[in-house]
């Protein structure tokens, strides 16, 4: 037998390992004998002996056989204890509600999919972050939920989920007084956590605020910023903002602000106002092009809209309405309408695309999204031609490891295998170097090997 030094040991479990919790300590302060002769092979408890390997003691112990059992526990103990991240308890919905309730808590959940982007960078990225853990564990029950099973299905009906991640917030009592969508970095999930436990800022309560007939504009400005992050109908509260403003200060600084972040449809007066009088905030803008991409992004979204009613009546007005918007410059954006209303057009599809992509697009997104779309979509030899070019122009306007990919997927489909053996590894590589997965490029790697 030999003595062992537990004040050595405890210290190197607690400073290499995790905090170790009371009974660990004690336990190990009133262990008096552990046997000297020791092998990995003789022993039950493999992953604590590699652990023990490893560590600065450089030699192996084993307890007798009643007390390894309890000390394999404990040391578990101690590994949970030493956790980082947010806590996510199992369980049904009603159990997490019952749970709050009794601690007091409010709740937190991630209501997420499966197929979800950015909700897996978030739970690998986010959520186990020790900041971000401390905060969520000390003040809320945490609760993932798949909003495409199970209780998730009804969960978003009833709560209105209808992006992903949604992080919805509960109080004590488990009414709804909080809602984001997005993955956040760190610093800004925090900044809302806190907002869903301050009366102040929670959507929900500043909802019943306005509903009671609340109406100045600072506290009209929080709430429409609340409901933005919510992904809400803020419209009302923003004609009401605006009308309070008064049309006279639409073009000021402050104005303009309100209305390029928050005006969003082209049926509002805000907008039309805009878009008759764009000379009048260049100034506030700080440059007439920012007033005419606003215009655009706005134009935008009633040509996504426009492309799925499949009205041609409409697209005529529509087109009118750009050339009132754009003058001389109209051209560029009545082509990119074109291209959206026929893009599902087999036809006249790829003729209306080629006119966009080929004379006006300079956007290396837009560019890899029309390759991908194509190499999706497609299998005949000269639309893969083109959508080769595109991938082309995209690398051309900014290369990455998006379009490199795309790029070597469409050669792949070419039976080009040695070029997009060249594009892929390039694609791989710039991955590596923006801390990107690059499983998928290196799957189509393997294929195009096995090709060669």
């Amino acid at each position: 037998m030999c003595d062992f030094n537990y004040q050595y040991f405890a210290k190197f479990i607690s400073n290499s390992i995790a905090p170790m919790h009371r009974d660990l300590q004690l336990f190990l302060q009133n262990l008096t004998h552990l046997d000297s002769k020791f092998t990995t092979k003789s022993s039950k408890n493999g992953n604590l002996n590699k652990l023990l390997y490893k560590s600065p003691l450089n030699y192996h112990y084993t307890m007798k056989n009643k007390i390894l059992p309890l000390f394999a526990l404990l040391l578990m103990a101690a590994f949970t204890a030493g956790a980082q991240g947010i806590n996510f308890q199992k369980g049904n919905w009603a159990d997490i509600k019952a749970k709050a309730k009794a601690e007091n808590k409010h709740i937190f959940v991630d209501a997420f999919t499966t197929w979800c982007g950015p909700c897996k960078w978030q739970s690998k990225k986010i959520f186990p972050q020790k900041e971000v853990g401390d905060f969520f564990n000390k003040n809320y029950v945490s609760f993932k939920l798949d909003m495409e099973k199970g209780e998730g299905l009804a969960f978003a009906k009833k709560y209105k989920v209808r992006a992903y991640p949604t992080l919805v917030y509960f109080n004590p009592q488990g009414e709804m007084v909080h809602k984001t969508v997005g993955a956040y970095p760190a610093k800004k999930l925090l900044k809302q956590a806190n907002n869903a436990l301050n009366p102040e800022t929670q959507v929900y309560t500043l909802q019943r605020k306005f509903e009671k007939g609340e109406k100045s504009n600072a506290f009209l400005k929080q709430y429409i910023e609340a409901l933005s992050t919510a992904y809400e109908d803020y419209s009302k509260p923003a004609d009401m903002y605006l009308a309070q403003l008064g049309q006279d200060k639409w073009a000021t600084a402050e104005g303009w602000k309100f209305i390029s972040k928050y005006v969003r449809k082209s049926s509002s007066e805000a907008f039309e106002y805009v878009m008759k009088n764009q000379a009048k905030f260049v100034a506030a803008a700080e440059g007439k092009g920012k007033v005419e991409k606003y215009i655009a992004r706005v134009l935008t979204t009633d040509m996504r809209r426009l492309a799925r009613s499949k009205n041609k009546e409409e697209l005529a007005s529509f087109k009118k309405k750009l050339k009132d918007a754009f003058g001389k410059d109209a051209d560029k954006h009545i082509a990119k309408a074109e291209y959206m209303f026929y893009a599902r057009d087999k036809e006249k599809g790829m003729q209306y695309a080629c006119k966009y992509f080929d004379k006006y697009c300079d956007n290396h997104y837009e560019f890899n999204s029309i390759a991908w779309n194509y190499y999706k979509k497609y299998d005949d030899t000269q639309r893969l031609e083109k959508a080769l070019a595109w991938a082309k122009q995209s690398v051309k306007l900014k290369k990455a490891s998006f379009n490199t990919d795309t790029q070597a997927h469409i050669l792949f489909k070419l039976k080009r295998y040695k070029k997009a053996k060249k594009v892929a590894e390039e694609s791989i590589e710039l991955a590596k170097k923006a801390k990107q997965n690059p499983k998928e490029t290196e799957a189509l790697l393997a294929k195009i090997n096995a090709k060669l």
